[in-house]
C-alpha cells in the first residue's frame, strides 16, 4: 500500500454531529436516508491535540460538493 504525505494539513472541523462523523448521515444535510455515498474524510481534534479523522457520506444532492 502507498504512503500518502500531506503537504498542509487538513482543516478541522466544529460542532459537526455525531451522526454525520459516524457515517450515519449526510456531512452537509444530516439526511439519514439511503442511499449515501463516501464523501472523503473530515477532521477533528482529539483531545491530546491531535487530528482525528473520519470517513464521512453523503447524500446524493450533496456528493457532488464534497
Amino acid at each position: 500500500m502507498a504512503k500518502t504525505h500531506h503537504t498542509e494539513q487538513p482543516a478541522l472541523v466544529e460542532g459537526v454531529p455525531v451522526s454525520r462523523l459516524h457515517g450515519e448521515a449526510c456531512i452537509t444535510c444530516g439526511a439519514a436516508g439511503p442511499p449515501l455515498v463516501p464523501a472523503g474524510h473530515v477532521y477533528t481534534e482529539g483531545r491530546d491535540g491531535g487530528r482525528l479523522g473520519w470517513a464521512v457520506v453523503a447524500c446524493p444532492r450533496h456528493r457532488e460538493a464534497r
